[in-house]
């Protein structure tokens, strides 16, 4: 398996606006998230469902407004989920070495 890519930008296909901070996003910067944003993520897919979870793990790495996120585009969405599914899905992989 490769190496993972530990930032990503995607750039958005519709931009997104948060009414509430006046902001205006064009992209998103992903990064690997860290263990407490992982919980939140499974947390809230116990209790809301997998998109909304999703939807919430983008925010809390992106620092975008979840109600920002909620405007996004499906396509932008699914990059997003793509890259954030390579952390949630990761095995490292098996030491290769002999051991006695």
């Amino acid at each position: 398996m490769s190496e993972l890519e530990r930032t990503k930008t995607i750039p958005l296909v519709k931009a997104i606006s948060h009414e509430a901070t006046k902001t205006t996003y064009e992209a998103i910067e992903l990064s690997e998230p860290v263990l407490i944003q992982v919980q939140q993520f499974y947390d809230e897919q116990a209790k809301s469902g997998s998109l909304s979870a999703m939807g919430l793990l983008i925010s809390l790495v992106s620092n975008v407004p979840r109600e920002a996120i909620k405007k996004m585009a499906f396509t932008d969405y699914k990059a997003c989920e793509v890259y954030m599914m390579s952390f949630l899905a990761y095995s490292p992989p098996p030491e290769s070495g002999v051991t006695n």
